[in-house]
């Protein structure tokens, strides 16, 4: 199959699976989609040989819920040769690609902190494996917002599973920012500690392109002895909603 053929199908099929939290680059970022609403994300990693894609979906509900789907792990390698990500190994690092559901959950603590408790659970898409083992990723983050509620910064927990992350700490902290410069810049930037496929640091920015669409991009920086190498996130983001709308909802609550 020709690389341009190949790319066009995998970028046009993708969102097909993609029914999440609301996410930084890499963690959750703590915000809830309101009830009724959905929100859309996209995110590609390029590396030197290949790139990666996650894709998720969020439909908010009541009362600090939401609910939605991930697919992650999808892509393919360009060098040496063409051909699409697959990993039905365990012993090869995580297995992907994978698609999960998701459940969040947000308390009010103040009217500048907010506590998050979620969870995303799924199979290995593969077929090839024959005793499957659930897939998951365990939170809580904590919230704290600032600058008239425009800007955040996040930390928390998280416990997970070898066949999500790869060898490696199952457990470990994390944590992020999203600071805002005016209407259309912030800066953004995540990280994830351990040594496993997920331990890694995201640094950029957004913008917000128009009252709907984020566009996002970060260098990313692995920590030491995680086998993911450096490369450039690139994701966007789409809203069910007007972004400056929630923003000035969110300073009058």
């Amino acid at each position: 199959m020709k690389p341009l053929k190949l790319l066009f199908l995998f970028l046009f099929s993708l969102p097909i699976f993609s029914v999440a939290q609301q996410n930084l680059f890499n963690i959750p970022s703590g915000d809830i989609t309101r009830k009724g609403k959905g929100f859309y994300q996209h995110q590609f990693n390029l590396y030197s040989n290949k790139m990666e894609s996650k894709s998720h979906f969020v439909y908010g509900l009541d009362k600090g819920w939401d609910v939605g789907i991930n697919l992650v792990g999808k892509g393919f390698y360009f060098a040496p040769e063409w051909r699409i990500l697959h990993n039905d190994r365990p012993e090869k690092r995580a297995l992907y690609p994978i698609l999960m559901g998701t459940i969040q959950k947000q308390f009010h603590l103040s009217s500048n902190i907010d506590v998050n408790f979620g969870t995303q659970i799924g199979y290995n898409l593969s077929r090839r494996i024959s005793n499957k083992e659930i897939n998951y990723f365990n939170y809580a983050l904590g919230v704290f917002h600032f600058n008239h509620h425009h800007s955040r910064v996040v930390a928390g927990l998280y416990q997970t599973t070898p066949m999500y992350v790869g060898q490696g700490n199952r457990l470990g902290m994390m944590m992020g920012y999203e600071l805002k410069i005016n209407d259309r810049w912030y800066l953004m930037g995540d990280w994830v500690s351990g040594s496993n496929d997920a331990s890694v640091a995201v640094l950029g920015g957004m913008w917000n392109a128009t009252p709907h669409l984020q566009l996002c991009a970060g260098w990313q920086i692995p920590n030491p002895e995680t086998p993911k190498p450096m490369g450039l996130v690139l994701e966007l983001n789409w809203m069910g909603w007007e972004i400056l709308e929630k923003e000035e909802k969110t300073t009058l609550d």
